[in-house]
């Protein structure tokens, strides 16, 4: 009954007092509805998968400390010697990602997919939506292409016909047949949309030279990763005693499966985010506790009278928290209001992106326990403070305190005291955006030094089509010469890597006239194969040397062209052309000594936005010399880029009709979206600073307006005494000035710090 009664009181109070009350929820909804936005991207990034017991099921892969390799795929061999011998898992189950070329009746169309053994679907506990998952004769080496079809691209393409089972097409190349539908928003392992069996044939590779299977394992009960990552590093090291050439320094990598898709800085970077948008709502709920404490203020003596009626000290205060409630209610609902659009954006930038299936950015039940759990707790933080020193004050005092000074005096040092943390809390945030504008800032007019309004698209050769390397040679040759014959193409090359990603391969190397102690002394370096005209579709000019030519044949001298990180790391202050160098780290590995014919500009072969993550230095070889199934269309034309689409697609088409391009974008699009995470999380942060800013000057002109309207009668004697209005302005701003320079030396250096650590994800140049 009391509790009804106080909240018809506090509805009551909203009303009486509608300017304080405006403040006060429109302080508490954003700070609620920043909050809840940042926990449901945090929430959904973070979550678990959508399957039984999902925190049972990890990763596998491996890793070579030795030679600082922190992942890399697992060997057919190792695999069946990991299943074979551990004991701390239900079962292990290997899979790889890789697209797959679909064709029927109509045109070919490469899909996102990935090659699955028939025990990951039991390990998931996944069941098709329609007809039947891989079985063990599906996986035999030799046995016919069995294809499961995503449910998004079942009902896109196939109008969600069930009769499509069974329906028999072409699957990379080979004859093959549909068997299943699995249903929707299953995507494993990332974000597929097409799975076809895996077939394990051990003959076609020697040991540790076909590391490409990436395992999903499932723990039995009660086992922590750390046990079973201590089993397989023990049958690991034995394989290392076994087979010491192939396996020397292999060790075992087993985390929660969506650790994997995740990397620590994102983490560590959604955490931080986490909590600046915590400091906006402390910052609110200073700014409530303020107001709060003013009106307070002026109910002391009913507070007082109300106690020597009898009331308790607990009943005060409960009915004190109890309005906080309802103001803090108010402001729940319309943060949630901006909590659902906030949503709604970040959803927006994430569908311009391919992210993990499971991460599903919604306001689902978690998030609104979280988001009315987080009302009680403004509730508390903004109404504790004033209602615990109101109730605390001497009855007697406040009943004889006619010019209400004393009591004014005692109240004010905990609000300034308010004001000084808003402040600190504010600058902070303020820093921390500051420089992730800037690194945003940076990377929207970073300059990388080459064309990326070109055109692009990836293509592969299937293998039983094009089983030759000079097979391969001469279709991606007569590709390169018919694309640049194409009327409104200046300029056409192929690449395996393109600059300013993150798709390109590393090797270590061997610099001829050094030595290596170990084989972790090998340095590493980014390698790209490209095909003729590469560094003049992109308008780069070599700064040393030349370019490839017509005589750079398989059988010419092995050339490479090297960046100028690459001449810094490994000739500095010499002329690098004419210089030899190879892949490998042995002696008569049979890689051959490759001679510098040119020096080009570095063209972020490390990817844009990409500090630390990988070296700078790079070199490019001739597509003639090397052998490559999948490489990328490059296109400089006349006109807007993407108009030469249908063109590049017929010319294929002219060559191969079973071959489908995909991933068709310009590289300016490509880039964009690798460094999507700049520019949705600087947008936030300066969302977050912009709003603290905006609370911490109206709580610190509430304070200024209260404390000048406690002093009216001051200010009179003052001025009646011959007081100007100037001194009066100079007094007032002197008390808020000290309070606003105590909060920017205290929010100043944790910000500038913690601003730092945040933005670690830096573009080069920018703060990191």
């Amino acid at each position: 009954m009391n509790f009804a009664n106080d909240i018809r009181y506090g509805l009551r109070m909203v009303v009486k007092q509608p300017t304080v009350s405006i403040i006060a929820i429109l302080a508490l909804a954003l700070g609620i509805g920043l909050t809840t936005t940042m926990y449901s991207i945090v929430h959904g990034a973070l979550g678990d998968l959508p399957f039984e017991e999902p925190a049972e099921l990890v990763h596998l892969d491996q890793t070579n400390p030795s030679l600082g390799i922190n992942g890399m795929g697992i060997d057919h061999y190792e695999y069946q010697d990991w299943r074979s011998q551990q004991t701390t898992f239900e079962d292990i189950a290997a899979y790889y990602q890789g697209t797959i070329n679909i064709s029927g009746s109509e045109r070919p169309v490469r899909y996102e997919g990935a090659f699955m053994m028939p025990e990951v679907f039991e390990l998931l506990g996944a069941q098709p939506h329609v007809g039947r998952l891989f079985t063990a004769d599906d996986a035999r080496p030799g046995a016919d292409a069995v294809l499961l079809l995503g449910y998004t691209m079942w009902q896109n393409h196939y109008d969600g016909d069930p009769s499509v089972v069974g329906e028999q097409i072409r699957i990379n190349g080979r004859p093959g047949t549909i068997v299943g539908v699995m249903p929707e928003g299953f995507a494993f392992p990332m974000a597929e949309e097409a799975w076809t069996a895996l077939a394990i044939d051990t003959t076609t590779a020697d040991r540790g030279q076909n590391r490409q299977l990436n395992a999903l394992g499932r723990l039995r009960d009660g086992v922590e990763i750390e046990t079973a990552l201590a089993e397989l590093n023990g049958i690991a090291e034995r394989l290392e005693s076994e087979y010491p050439e192939s396996n020397e320094g292999v060790r075992a990598g087993v985390v929660p499966y969506v650790r994997e898709f995740i990397d620590p800085q994102t983490i560590a970077m959604l955490w931080t985010m986490q909590g600046a948008v915590f400091m906006v709502l402390l910052i609110a709920c200073a700014n409530v506790a303020n107001l709060l404490l003013s009106r307070a203020l002026d109910r002391s003596r009913e507070v007082a009278v109300r106690a020597a009626l009898g009331a308790s000290r607990r009943r005060v205060i409960g009915q004190m928290l109890t309005e906080a409630l309802v103001l803090s209610a108010i402001g729940g609902a319309l943060g949630m209001a901006i909590a659902y659009y906030g949503v709604q954006w970040f959803n927006g930038h994430l569908a311009t992106i391919q992210v993990p299936f499971w991460i599903t950015v919604a306001l689902d039940w978690q998030v609104m326990a979280f988001a009315a759990a987080t009302v009680g707790v403004a509730a508390v933080m903004a109404g504790v403070v004033p209602a615990w020193q109101i109730t605390g004050a001497n009855l007697n005092d406040i009943l004889k305190d006619e010019t209400r000074g004393s009591s004014s005096f005692r109240m004010g040092r905990i609000s300034r005291g308010l004001v000084v943390a808003e402040v600190a809390l504010s600058c902070g945030l303020l820093v921390g955006a500051g420089l992730m504008i800037k690194s945003v800032t940076q990377l929207r007019t970073l300059d990388p030094g080459f064309r990326t309004d070109v055109y692009s698209a990836r293509l592969g050769l299937f293998e039983a089509d094009y089983p030759e390397v000079e097979q391969r040679r001469e279709f991606f040759s007569e590709l390169t010469r018919q694309l640049n014959d194409q009327p409104g193409v200046e300029a056409a090359t192929l690449v395996d890597a393109m600059p300013g990603t993150f798709r390109g391969g590393m090797s270590r190397l061997s610099v001829e006239g050094e030595a290596y102690a170990a084989r972790e002394d090998h340095p590493l370096a980014n390698v790209a194969v490209t095909a003729p005209g590469y560094f003049d579709t992109f308008e780069t000019d070599l700064l040393q040397g030349r370019d490839f030519n017509p005589e750079d044949t398989a059988d010419g001298l092995p050339v490479a062209i090297v960046n100028t990180s690459f001449v810094e790391r490994f000739f500095p202050g010499v002329d690098p052309v004419g210089r030899r160098f190879k892949e490998g780290t042995e002696d008569g590995d049979g890689n051959a000594w490759l001679t510098i014919v040119g020096v080009a500009p570095d063209m972020y072969m490390e990817g844009v936005g990409n500090p630390g993550q990988q070296p700078p230095q790079g070199f490019y070889v001739p597509l003639e010399q090397a052998d490559r199934r999948f490489m990328s269309i490059v296109v400089r034309g006349t006109s807007e880029s993407m108009q030469l689409s249908d063109r590049v697609r017929q010319t294929v088409v002219g060559l191969d009709a079973n071959i489908p391009l995909y991933w068709v974008q310009t590289l300016q699009t490509e880039i964009d979206q690798n460094t999507w995470f700049f520019n949705v999380f600087g947008m936030l942060f300066m969302v977050f600073g912009g709003v603290a800013l905006f609370l911490a000057a109206i709580g610190l002109y509430g304070v200024m307006s209260f404390a000048v309207g406690r002093r009216e009668q001051e200010v009179g004697i003052r001025m009646a005494l011959g007081a100007q209005a100037a001194d009066v302005l100079r007094l007032v701003v002197r008390q808020g000035l000290w309070q606003v320079a105590a909060g920017l030396v205290l929010g100043g250096g944790a910000g500038d710090s913690g601003g730092r650590r945040s933005g670690a994800r830096a573009v080069p140049g920018g703060p990191a």
